[in-house]
């Protein structure tokens, strides 16, 4: 019971963590297209400016949930995924630099130069993220000892010797980074005005079509790349409405946006990340990292310390969590309702 428990509360970590900095992420690949000068930039960029940096609190509370409750899958995720993981390390570093140095900055040329670095960083870490979280979906080499090891890439096929790239994770990455700049055009629709805001509706317009087809796509090729998946739904047709439910939150955003309910259609898209991650989740539970042998997957059970244990964290994890979820209620409620160019000018 214990180990669901923590399973669930390690997946809304992951959820909000993608949910929260995710926006910012996309904010952070459209910026380049969306601000026709120096002063629509600063209303982009202060949009997220108050924001950005608690929001990876929040990658840090999963990583930490997972030490607690998952210790085992911690270590096989890090061992197994080094090199991905090195290289989204360094692009939060540079995505970091890459908000903050501007604001010190004359030089018009360094100012472009590092707009164009936090578009790159931002828009690798999507893709990676997105990559990452498919080849968990799909399986890994996992041996007896619990570790595996993946090249970059091999054929790009899915089989035997498989590689963190190939046409299934690269599709995934590619997805997550659609539905990700969708959600980040929807935030800028509610937190800006004037030009901005008028561009980020367009753009959300045609990226709304995008998230839909290819979601479609990655929910058939998850479906078939997964044997798992097929039985989870064939034995418990219940978890059906958390993908029907996310096709639902989807549309919502689309409804909500053509009828200006800006922040409405924002957290409709919330809801349907968080959706699509549960999904997922519940298809191959309780597996939490599938092996290509069956055999050595591991489990919410084989991959946790006991029962009393988890117990004990649990009672460290709910004050900690509270404290953080005050704090960003707090945050999110001082940003003002609207942004401007006037208004970013002076900040």
């Amino acid at each position: 019971m214990m180990e669901t428990v923590w399973y669930i509360l390690l997946l809304l970590m992951i959820s909000t963590y993608l949910v929260l900095d995710g926006f910012d992420l996309g904010i952070g690949v459209l910026h380049l297209f969306l601000a026709d000068n120096r002063p629509e930039q600063k209303q982009i960029i202060q949009s997220i400016a108050p924001v950005w940096d608690g929001n990876e609190v929040w990658l840090i509370a999963a990583g930490g949930t997972m030490m607690m409750a998952f210790p085992v899958f911690l270590s096989a995720l890090f061992s197994g995924f080094y090199l991905p993981l090195t290289m989204v390390v360094w692009l939060l570093i540079f995505r970091a630099i890459s908000i903050e140095l501007p604001h010190y900055l004359s030089d018009s040329l360094w100012v472009h130069f590092w707009n164009i670095m936090l578009f790159v960083s931002s828009s690798l870490l999507i893709v990676i993220l997105g990559a990452a979280m498919a080849n968990v979906f799909r399986g890994v080499p996992l041996d007896q000892t619990g570790t595996f090891f993946e090249p970059l890439w091999t054929d790009f096929r899915i089989g035997t010797q498989t590689g963190i790239l190939d046409w299934y994770t690269i599709l995934s990455g590619m997805t997550s980074a659609v539905i990700l700049l969708h959600h980040g055009a929807l935030w800028l629709i509610a937190k800006t005005d004037g030009a901005v805001q008028q561009r980020s509706r367009r753009v959300a317009s045609w990226l709304w079509d995008l998230t839909t087809g290819l979601t479609a796509l990655t929910l058939l090729a998850s479906y078939s790349v997964q044997p798992l998946a097929k039985a989870s739904y064939a034995s418990h047709p219940w978890i059906l409405a958390l993908p029907v439910g996310a096709i639902l939150a989807l549309i919502g955003s689309f409804l909500f946006r053509i009828k200006h309910h800006n922040m409405a259609a924002f957290l409709s898209s919330a809801l349907f990340i968080y959706l699509v991650i549960f999904s997922g989740a519940a298809a191959l539970y309780p597996n939490m990292l599938p092996s290509l042998n069956p055999e050595f997957s591991l489990t919410i059970y084989n991959a946790s310390p006991p029962a009393n244990e988890l117990n004990t964290a649990l009672f460290w994890w709910i004050p900690g969590i509270v404290l953080v979820g005050i704090y960003f209620t707090i945050l999110f409620r001082s940003l003002p309702k609207t942004i401007s160019t006037t208004a970013s000018e002076e900040h």
